[in-house]
């Protein structure tokens, strides 16, 4: 059901492809990331989180929508200083 929110995430955040969706919405909650985390802060989440939500399942349901979110999710990838897209090695005997 959440295939790809992380990736889709990223791309709204614009960073972040190596952490966990969960910390993905904290640092796209108004405020950003907060530590420790307060009751407030705590709220804002929950919040932005139902709001993600809504937005992904909008984009997720569209006929071509998960492979949107992976296709987008490419192109912010290929625009990283650390992405290296390497050929693959033809197997033995080829």
């Amino acid at each position: 059901m959440l295939t790809g929110f992380q990736e889709w995430l990223v791309v709204r955040l614009g960073r972040g492809h190596d952490l966990a969706w969960p910390l993905l919405v904290r640092h796209l909650t108004p405020g950003g990331w907060t530590h420790p985390l307060t009751k407030q802060a705590d709220a804002a989440a929950v919040i932005t989180l139902h709001r993600l939500l809504r937005d992904y399942f909008t984009v997720r349901e569209r006929s071509d929508g998960l492979a949107r979110i992976f296709l987008d999710y490419q192109s912010w990838m290929v625009t990283q200083d650390w992405f290296q897209l390497d050929a693959a090695e033809p197997a033995p005997g080829s």
